[in-house]
């Protein structure tokens, strides 16, 4: 069953169980595909972080920031 979504769940702090399966499915899809998944506010360095936003929105558009 999956858990219930409002506009507060991206404040919410994830299970560190949830965290590593999810660290787990990136990990098999770059493997296994050679998709990457980077949330850029796990990236610390800024420069990078910036970089790949910036690519981010060229490729698939700016995205809609809920206030």
């Amino acid at each position: 069953m999956s858990e219930p979504r409002s506009s507060l769940s991206r404040n919410q702090r994830r299970s560190p169980a949830q965290a590593e399966q999810l660290r787990r499915m990136r990990a098999a899809a770059w493997h296994g595909q050679g998709v990457v998944v980077i949330r850029p506010e796990e990236v610390e360095d800024d420069w990078i972080r910036q970089a790949i936003v910036n690519e981010a929105d060229r490729l698939y558009g700016k995205r809609k920031m809920e206030a």
